[in-house]
């Protein structure tokens, strides 16, 4: 049933908001024809309605001759009120597509606006397929009321010919463009993605040390393939700007043979040895892997569906392997099978809801079945190397009493524990293979920053004649790059625990940390940030990961950001030893109490602090663990050992070394015996910069030439005549540098009493470099920008004196008016809540706590 225009035209004056306010939902009410039409209205006998997406719900209507092109129009209308329009003028409209095949155009008001795939004398030449397509609208495209959406699709015979629905819980709409950005948000695809790489390199390295565990190497391939299938189902792939059937082919070949690594897995892993039935679907997978590559796409589709159901006969042969090492009582079978069927379930719903074969959506959860059936992998290896070590406290328990009787079976018992002994070397061995790699200083290639580094982990191993460390210190340095600006980047990080299980806490915080680097380096969007804001955010990324142990695995880390230009150094320290600044010779502590608990601790939110310190030319910073302090002293006679419990001891150490990093761990060893791991970072910044004096106003002598117009200036209770004069001054060319800047400041102060918020912008913006730490000009910035109307700009410096004191009370209160007039009341409303736990009998606070109601 159409309504006609009339009819919208009453509908939008007697109910604006509730009917037209964004977002749009276009999954109802089309009208779709075959063939391609630019510009025909969609009436007349020729037009199918579809009452609602998917396009192949109409499929049984939509009958082509054979071997023809398959061409279609589909048109909708929709409106958009003055609202929507008032809604996105700080942003944009976009139109969100969730997967369309094969070739496609769109037009957005008979204007094209985004177009996919090639056509050449009837044939495709280059495929369009896409998921997650965000197209941006320009708003002089679009009008107030009625406006039209027109899709061409074409795709050969025996093609899917479709307009989705929905993708990953987001359906086709227009919205406003940060609404609609979130379908390219895959932070959790990504970590996971990372996540299997490395356990599946993990295992790979299991498998090369010990090559009789073959079901290591097929869990290597599993996780590794699945790895690239998520990056291939990531919209990471439309980068390569290739042809889209090119990289289905290679996603349909990494697809095809993940099962069968999973089978190959169980098959070795359970019974020893692999059965006829995995070797014949091992052949059967490769060769339709192979064969796909020469196939036309309707071919290929084909090929994907007999997989999809071969898949369905493989889940049956999984579980009976499984069931049947738990029908023998094998343990490891037990507590394997949860997470095979976990993974199982999630696999088949992707498969139906990809096959469309029932109505259910594919929501990509088997990227997640995974995560859960590593999580058994480690429960059964642990488990079963727990069953070991009792069995060894036993044996040893009974040893006295049968040392006579028994003595052939204590030595069989102790080169058992021998070899147990050198499993675990392996494994040590194995781990820090993995965080070699991640521990490095050396990363970085800053001309302006001096880098040394010290590691020494207290665990020490043989294995196979190479002598290892493992512990969970971690340093790592590299170079970012924000607003155009290079930073050196470095974490210095001491996990909870000794050998494997600090290990452990260390390969978790390098990978997380990496790959926070990594996205920064790789994406634009994080490359906009400030340096307040990017610690805050990487900060919070670990913590999340790092909270979901429930306590048992914290991180105490110093992390931070020099820019090395001007030396500028943004950092935080989370229950990590003090900084030490070593400057004209003295060492000394940057910090003097204590703001954040480890990484892990329950609770942090709202807590995160980044403290600001400027750099001076030649100085040296020195990050280290808490090996630097914990000394052993003395040994007494009976096994008691006197601990170093002075802080202020490494200050001294560095005094006397001369800030030489091989001369401190020297006297450090000269002091006392290490009882923990130990790593030091000794930076130092060789750049220089101009520093402004704040009171060169003030401190003019009598002869200069500007001495009475500048004490006249201060003295003036005139704000009108005062701002003239500075602009006169600020107009000569002769002024030094350190006038002109604090000129400029007292010009910031006078603009914002007369109201000038755009002159203030200006004076503020041109002298924050010179007072990087000066967080009342901050303050000053955020407001004038939000007097100008420049919200998002208010908010950005906002935040970013936030993050530096999260309990500033009137840039808490400033934020919450810039959230009020960006109308996002739930914001506000949460910094209006953090405001009263900080200051709750405050006017300012009281009064706008009212205003909300």
């Amino acid at each position: 049933m159409k309504f006609p225009l009339r009819l919208y035209c009453f509908l939008f004056l007697v109910f604006p908001i509730s009917l037209f306010a964004l977002p749009v939902d276009l999954t109802k009410n089309w009208n779709v024809k075959k063939g391609w039409s630019e510009y025909e209205l969609p009436m007349g006998s020729g037009w199918i309605p579809l009452e609602t997406l998917p396009l192949v719900s109409i499929k049984s209507q939509l009958v082509f001759p054979d071997g023809e092109l398959q061409q279609i129009t589909m048109v909708k209308p929709f409106l958009l009120s003055e609202i929507d329009f008032k809604e996105t003028e700080a942003d944009m409209f976009s139109f969100h597509i969730p997967c369309i095949s094969n070739v496609y155009k769109v037009y957005v008001n008979g204007e094209l606006v985004d177009k996919g795939g090639a056509l050449d004398n009837g044939h495709i030449v280059r495929n369009g397929f896409k998921r997650n397509i965000l197209i941006k609208l320009s708003r002089n495209l679009l009008q107030i009321g009625k406006n039209e959406i027109r899709v061409l699709l074409a795709s050969e015979a025996g093609e899917e010919l479709n307009y989705c629905n929905v993708f990953n819980d987001f359906n086709s709409s227009i919205d406003r463009y940060t609404e609609l950005k979130k379908v390219e948000e895959e932070y959790a695809t990504f970590m996971l993605l990372f996540l299997y790489f490395f356990v599946g390199i993990y295992h790979g390295l299991f498998y090369w040390k010990r090559r009789n565990e073959t079901y290591n190497f097929y869990f290597a391939l599993f996780a590794v393939f699945l790895s690239a299938y998520l990056y291939f189902r990531s919209q990471a792939i439309y980068r390569w700007d290739v042809d889209s059937f090119t990289t289905t082919k290679l996603e349909y070949f990494i697809v095809f043979l993940t099962p069968t690594w999973l089978l190959l897995f169980v098959d070795t892993f359970f019974r020893k040895r692999i059965s006829i039935i995995t070797k014949g679907y091992f052949v059967f997978s490769l060769t339709l892997a192979i064969v796909q590559f020469f196939v036309n796409r309707a071919s290929s589709i084909v090929f994907l569906r007999v997989w999809q159901g071969s898949v369905l006969a493989f889940s049956v042969v999984l579980f009976y392997i499984t069931v049947r090492a738990v029908m023998k009582n094998n343990k490891d079978a037990k507590r394997l099978l949860v997470g095979i069927l976990f993974l199982m379930f999630t696999a088949i719903w992707d498969i139906l809801g990809a096959s469309g074969l029932i109505p259910i959506q594919n929501l990509n959860l088997s990227r997640f079945g995974f995560l859960f059936f590593v999580l058994g992998i480690a429960v059964v290896l642990a488990n079963r190397f727990l069953r070991v070590h009792k069995q060894v406290e036993e044996l040893n328990a009974n040893l006295e009493r049968k040392v006579v009787e028994r003595t052939n079976e204590l030595q069989e018992t102790l080169t058992r524990v021998q070899e147990l002994k050198v499993q675990q070397d392996g494994d040590y061995f194995l781990t820090s293979l993995l965080l070699d790699p991640l521990n490095d200083s050396k990363k970085s290639h800053s001309e302006m920053i001096g880098i040394q580094s010290y590691t020494k982990q207290k665990k020490e191993f043989e294995f196979k004649g190479k002598t290892k460390e493992i512990g969970g210190d971690l340093i790592i340095c590299d170079d970012i790059v924000l607003n155009g600006k290079k930073y050196f980047v470095f974490i210095n990080g001491d996990a909870m625990g000794k050998s494997i299980q600090g290990a452990g806490g260390a390969l978790v915080l390098g990978v997380v940390f990496l790959s926070f680097i990594k996205r920064t380096q790789l994406l634009l969007e994080s490359q906009s940030k400030s340096p307040e804001r990017w610690i805050k955010e990487c900060f919070y990324e670990l913590q999340t990961i790092f909270e979901s142990f429930d306590g048992s695995m914290l991180v105490s880390v110093v992390l931070g950001l020099v820019e090395e230009e001007t030396g500028v150094l943004y950092y935080l320290n989370a229950e990590h030893p003090w900084t030490v600044l070593y400057r004209d010779g003295v060492a000394s502590f940057i910090e003097d109490e204590l703001e954040l608990r480890k990484i892990g601790t329950k609770g942090m939110a709202g807590q995160v602090r980044i403290r600001v310190f400027v750099l001076e030319q030649g100085d040296v910073l020195f990050i280290g663990s808490d090996g630097r302090d914990d000394l052993i002293l003395e040994t007494g006679s009976d096994g008691s050992r006197v601990m170093n419990e002075d802080e202020t001891k490494f200050l001294q150490v560095v005094n006397d070394s001369n800030g030489e990093l091989e001369q401190i761990v020297q006297n450090l060893q000269s002091i006392g015996s290490f009882s923990d791991d130990l790593t030091l970072l000794r930076l130092e910044w060789m750049g220089s910069t101009k520093r402004m004096r704040t009171n060169s106003l003030n401190s003019l002598s009598s002869d200069h030439f500007l001495y009475t117009e500048l004490q006249s200036v201060l003295d003036s209770g005139n704000t009108e005549e005062t701002y003239q004069i500075i602009e006169r001054m600020l107009a000569n060319e002769n002024l030094e540098d350190d006038i002109r800047i604090n000129l400029l400041r007292e010009k910031s102060r006078i603009s914002l009493l007369l109201k000038r918020f755009d002159s203030a912008v200006a004076s503020l913006e041109s002298i924050f470099p010179y007072f990087v730490t000066d967080n009342e000009i901050l303050l000053q910035l955020s407001y004038a920008y939000r007097k100008s109307k420049n919200l998002s700009k208010a908010i950005e410096i906002g935040e970013r004196l936030r993050a530096r004191d999260p309990k500033h009370i009137r840039n808490l209160i400033n934020l919450i008016e810039c959230y009020r007039l960006q109308k996002n009341e739930d914001r506000a409303k949460k910094i209006l809540s953090r405001l009263g736990s900080i200051a709750p009998e405050n006017p300012q606070y009281l009064k706008i706590k009212e205003s909300f109601g």
